[in-house]
């Protein structure tokens, strides 16, 4: 991975667009992370449906969510990325206004609408990024806009525990949640689409280099590495279940809504440091972090989990799985769009990002179906399928490090 830029001084990594893009992904999670820590209490807990209905409700949300990555970034190549993105943007809040309505079909078809939009807007907003940031630094920037949406997210379980020690009803605080997402479709709209230098430069070099026998080889060999991780990543995300599922372990396990909340708390403070911290650190090898610091370590804080539940552990040592799981998504968040912008062409990165949210939504369509039935029959056996899946994911990435390292060109 190059840091130079052709002996021309940079500019700064943090410049106007990358901020407000980064601010838009701080409010939308400040909203509907609050909703993804209260739904799983309020589906199973208040409206006392079994775990796999909710299980189901996120394989929905997350497996034809793939469909909905592939087309937002096919049309954000067409129409422009930014009105993509807002129009994904401005329909999230169907999420939040579906507690209007306590007919689990109802209240669980606009919650999958919801996320459906998220995932429209997804990967065309990455990709926006890409074309508008500083190439050199983009493991930072990548780092930071993880680290600034999981701070959103941060925020949204703090007030979330505050005001259910209130006594304020669950459904209304996802129904408030619907300002800050709409506060975050502000921000793109103020955010502008002016491509960064270091991205005409990357267009300029790949023009010159076409049909050249190192371009050939080089593109023959990210095309198989990228093929490789979208493998990867899609059985990482049969191990990436919704935090839903442990929120509820600890709520049943320390008795209290609030416990249970915590979990998903500590989960993201640690996931929006490690994104950011990871990504600043200068000489780190993207691929090595994704394997190790990413599916292998989110495997350990899986088993953690687990063996805690099946031993009666304190909540102490739930929580120390919590983290785990989420310094794994932060380096996750930070080095799977990062290699996938390294490993495409310019014209290839919008649709390649628009493959990588599909990739992972369709691990997390089977994982939470499955993690829905074995949460019923044995709540061990659930973050055990888990770890298992996320440890042979990074198997395969270490297997792909090892084979065709050197080959792989990471630009």
């Amino acid at each position: 991975m190059e840091t130079a830029t052709h002996g021309k001084q940079r500019s700064p990594w943090l410049n106007r667009n990358v901020l407000f893009l980064s601010l838009s992904a701080f409010f939308a999670d400040m909203g509907y992370q609050a909703v993804t820590a209260i739904f799983p209490l309020l589906i199973i807990l208040y409206l006392g449906e079994p775990a796999y209905v909710y299980g189901v409700l996120l394989a929905l949300s997350y497996g034809l969510g793939s469909a909905f990555s592939i087309l937002g970034g096919r049309l954000g190549e067409k129409f422009g990325k930014k009105p993509m993105a807002l129009l994904g943007n401005l329909l999230i809040p169907l999420m939040s206004v579906s507690v209007l309505f306590h007919n689990i079909f109802i209240l669980g078809a606009l919650f999958v609408a919801g996320w459906w939009a998220r995932y429209f807007r997804t990967p065309v907003r990455r990709s926006w990024m890409v074309e508008i940031s500083d190439r050199g630094y983009q493991p930072k920037i990548f780092g930071f806009l993880h680290a600034l949406d999981v701070g959103g997210g941060l925020i949204a379980v703090s007030y979330s525990i505050i005001l259910i020690l209130s006594g304020t009803p669950l459904d209304d605080i996802i129904l408030v949640t619907a300002i800050p997402i709409l506060v975050s479709s502000l921000m793109l709209a103020l955010a502008g689409t002016k491509p960064h230098e270091s991205f005409h430069r990357m267009q300029e070099e790949e023009v010159e280099n076409e049909g050249s026998g190192d371009s050939i080889r080089n593109d023959r060999n990210n095309s198989f590495a990228f093929r490789v991780i979208l493998i990867s990543a899609t059985l990482f995300g049969f191990s990436y279940y919704a935090l839903g599922f442990p929120i509820v372990t600890v709520a049943q396990s320390g008795g209290g809504y609030e416990y249970g909340i915590l979990t998903f708390g500590i989960y993201l403070g640690v996931s929006a440091l490690a994104g950011f911290i990871l990504g600043s650190m200068r000489g780190r090898k993207p691929l090595r972090t994704l394997w190790t610091l990413g599916y292998g370590l989110a495997g350990i804080g899986s088993l953690v989990i687990g063996l805690s539940y099946l031993l009666g552990s304190s909540l102490y040592v739930f929580y120390i799985g919590a983290a785990l799981l989420g310094f794994s998504t932060g380096s996750v968040e930070t080095f799977e769009p990062v290699l996938t912008t390294f490993l495409a062409r310019t014209r290839q990165i919008s649709s390649r990002m628009a493959w990588l949210s599909s990739s992972r939504a369709l691990g997390l369509f089977v994982s939470n179906i499955a993690m829905g039935f074995l949460f019923v029959l044995g709540q061990f056996y659930s973050y055990a399928y888990a770890s298992a899946t996320a440890i042979i994911a990074a198997a395969i990435l270490a297997a792909l490090e090892i084979l065709r390292g050197k080959a792989i060109r990471l630009k």
